[in-house]
């Protein structure tokens, strides 16, 4: 066991928290398998298990109360930056969006164990108004629910963990190798996920071609398809929109005519939600429905040009 037994408390501690730290402001850089080695390397110490769990736990209130003041300052619109870094934001959050209408601000800590779901849920509590200290007090519960998971998952695989590590050890600089193919192929798989959740299948329509069908004689209906929450937060839509949630859509409860295009636009980066709506309502034979590119903000953009 020296492998282990050679990380020290202090150097596995702010390796730990570095990890997260980056994770939580969406760089994407797993926490998972540091916390796993190091939780093997805590498992006859009960103060290093502690002290690990608390590299977590600052790293997520550092990360988090970032992203939290982000979303009370510029609302919903900070999901589309975090997009451009992150490869899972997109796909999301209406995930988060609806886990707030079931859970409230539970989802903080709950959260933390549905992939993307951690990051976006923070700028969103700041954007719904939810109080500091009910945020702090959740996202400390939510990272000491994880870190004691995470770390225990490497208490109870420390045989495992280090015959892994001994292995990697015995290719010598080819272990380098198997980890940087290791993370690309994690990459990749993510980036794959985010493409899938941008449904490239469905084309979709520009701010200025709405802005030209509008002026037409034969008008498109106009679906905002963002959830109560996100309408709360950010009430001013697109002028003589029907309000028709994704949800309802995906239950067949939108009663959308079928003899006029469709525009849906949604809040959500790379407008998953209203793409997803789109294929939807063409599987069911809706002849024309298309998702707003860029969603909400470029009507925005376009209308101040």
């Amino acid at each position: 066991m020296n492998d282990l037994g050679a990380i020290s408390v202090d150097q596995g501690f702010w390796v730990l928290l570095g990890n997260t730290l980056l994770h939580e402001v969406g760089v994407p850089v797993p926490v998972l398998p540091t916390a796993l080695v190091l939780g093997a390397r805590a498992t006859h110490d009960a103060e290093d298990f502690l002290m690990f769990v608390v590299a977590i736990v600052v790293s997520m209130l550092l990360g988090n109360s970032l992203l939290f003041l982000a979303g009370r300052r510029f609302g919903t619109g900070v999901l589309g930056f975090l997009c451009r870094f992150s490869v899972t934001a997109d796909h999301c959050v209406a995930r988060s969006e609806r886990a707030f209408a079931r859970w409230g601000g539970s989802s903080l800590v709950l959260g933390r164990f549905v992939p993307g779901v951690a990051m976006v849920a923070a700028p969103l509590a700041g954007a719904f108004g939810m109080g500091w200290g009910r945020f702090v007090a959740l996202t400390t519960a939510g990272g000491a629910l994880y870190g004691a998971v995470a770390l225990g998952a490497g208490v109870l695989l420390r045989e495992q963990i280090d015959s892994a590590l001994r292995a990697l050890e015995g290719l010598g600089a080819e272990a380098l190798v198997v980890v940087i193919v290791a993370f690309a192929a994690y990459l990749a798989w993510r980036w794959y996920r985010r493409r899938v959740g941008r449904a490239p299948d469905v084309a979709r329509t520009t701010a200025a071609e709405l802005q030209a069908l509008l002026a037409a004689d034969e008008k498109p209906v106009i679906v905002d398809v963002r959830g109560p929450g996100m309408r709360q937060v950010d009430p001013q839509g697109i002028p003589d929109t029907i309000t028709v949630p994704l949800d309802a859509i995906e239950s067949g409860r939108d009663d959308l005519p079928r003899d006029r295009k469709i525009v849906l636009y949604c809040g959500c980066p790379n407008e998953a939600s209203s793409a997803k709506a789109a294929r939807l309502l063409l599987e069911r034979g809706y002849p024309w429905a298309r998702p707003l590119a860029g969603g909400l903000s470029a009507w925005r953009r376009a209308s101040r040009g």
